[in-house]
C-alpha cells in the first residue's frame, strides 16, 4: 500500500508544475538559444493550472476557462545587444480555438494589427500578442529606441517555430462578414456573453449600421442536439418568448435579443433593435453560415 501511495505522489508532483521551478526546456526557447540571436537572461519558469495564479494574479481568472494547460515564461535579450530585454509568455492552451478565444479577450478596436503569417498579432511599440496552433504568445519589451524591432523580430521568430494554424475559426470568420461589423470586436466567449451564461460559449461581434447598433451573437452546435439548450435559454434569459416558430425574443438590459436557429447553431442579435430591424440582419447572417452550423454528431 505504501508504495503505491508513494507511486501517486511521485506522478503528481511530475504532472503539476511548481511555482517558479526551473523548466527543463521548451521547444520554442530551445530553437531560439540554437540560433544564438537571443540568449536567456533568467531561468525560464512554468506554471499550471493551480498556481497560474502566482504570477498573473490579476489574469488567472480570464486565462483559466479557456483551458490552459501550462505556462511558460522566459526572459531574453539579443546577444549582440546588451541591456535588450524581452519577456515572453506561452500559453499552451486546450486547442486552437481555445488560443484564438483568450487571444481575442486581448483585442480592441483600433489596435494595431500585423499580419506574420500565418498568424496576426496586436502589436504596439513593447508588446504583440499572436496565436498559432494551440499556443496564445505574448511578448513585452523593456522600453528603447530597438523594442519595436525587438518585439516584431522576435514574434515572427517564434510564429515560424509554432505548429498549427494562425487563423480564426470559421465561425470567427462568418462573423467578419456581417454588416457593420466593427473591426476588432469579435470576441469568444467561454463563461458568458451579455453578461448570461446560458449564451456561452460562443461568438460575439459588435456591430453598427444605419439604422441600429449592438451585436452579433454565435452559439455554435450544441452536443445534446439543442433541446437542453432551448430550454437553458428559455429558464435563464428575461421574458423570454416565442414571436414566432422560427424566432425567439428576450428583453435584456441592452434592449432586445432576437434569436432563431440555423442547422445546429443559434444566431441572434442584440441592442436597441426592433423585429423589423432584427429580421435582415439575422437573414444575412444565416446566409453566411452555409456548411458551418452542423448539427452536433
Amino acid at each position: 500500500m505504501k508504495t503505491v501511495f508513494f507511486a501517486a505522489l511521485l506522478l503528481l508532483a511530475i504532472a503539476v508544475p511548481r511555482a517558479g521551478a526551473a523548466d527543463p526546456g521548451h521547444p520554442v526557447l530551445d530553437a531560439l538559444a540554437a540560433k544564438g540571436e537571443w540568449r536567456l537572461l533568467e531561468p525560464v519558469r512554468t506554471f499550471g493550472p493551480d498556481n497560474l495564479y502566482e504570477e498573473i494574479d490579476g489574469e488567472a481568472e480570464l486565462v483559466l476557462p479557456y483551458g490552459m494547460e501550462r505556462l511558460t515564461v522566459a526572459v531574453l535579450g539579443r546577444t549582440a545587444r546588451p541591456g535588450t530585454e524581452v519577456r515572453l509568455e506561452l500559453y499552451r492552451m486546450a486547442s486552437p480555438r481555445d488560443a484564438f478565444g483568450i487571444w481575442t479577450q486581448h483585442r480592441y478596436p483600433d489596435q494595431e494589427i500585423l499580419r506574420i503569417p500565418p498568424s496576426e498579432a496586436i502589436v504596439s511599440d513593447t508588446s504583440a500578442d499572436f496565436f498559432r496552433g494551440e499556443t496564445f504568445v505574448r511578448v513585452r519589451s523593456k522600453p528603447g529606441d530597438g523594442s519595436r524591432n525587438d518585439v516584431v523580430g522576435i514574434s515572427s521568430e517564434i510564429v515560424a517555430l509554432l505548429a498549427g494554424s494562425g487563423a480564426p475559426p470559421v465561425e470567427a470568420r462568418a462573423l467578419d462578414g456581417l454588416p457593420g461589423r466593427v473591426s476588432g470586436s469579435i470576441l469568444y466567449q467561454k463563461r458568458a456573453m451579455l453578461g448570461y451564461e446560458c449564451l456561452a460559449p460562443g461568438f460575439e461581434a459588435k456591430f453598427s449600421t444605419a439604422s441600429s447598433s449592438g451585436h452579433y451573437l454565435l452559439l455554435p452546435p450544441a452536443a445534446d442536439g439543442g433541446a437542453g439548450r432551448k430550454a437553458r435559454l428559455a429558464r435563464e434569459l428575461p421574458a423570454y418568448r416565442e414571436a414566432t416558430p422560427a424566432l425567439f425574443n428576450a428583453t435584456i438590459p441592452s434592449g432586445n435579443l432576437w434569436m432563431t436557429s440555423e442547422g445546429g447553431c443559434v444566431i441572434a442579435v442584440a441592442g436597441k433593435i426592433s423585429r423589423v430591424q432584427a429580421e435582415p440582419l439575422l437573414s444575412s447572417f444565416a446566409g453566411r453560415l452555409q456548411g458551418i452550423c452542423r448539427p452536433a454528431p
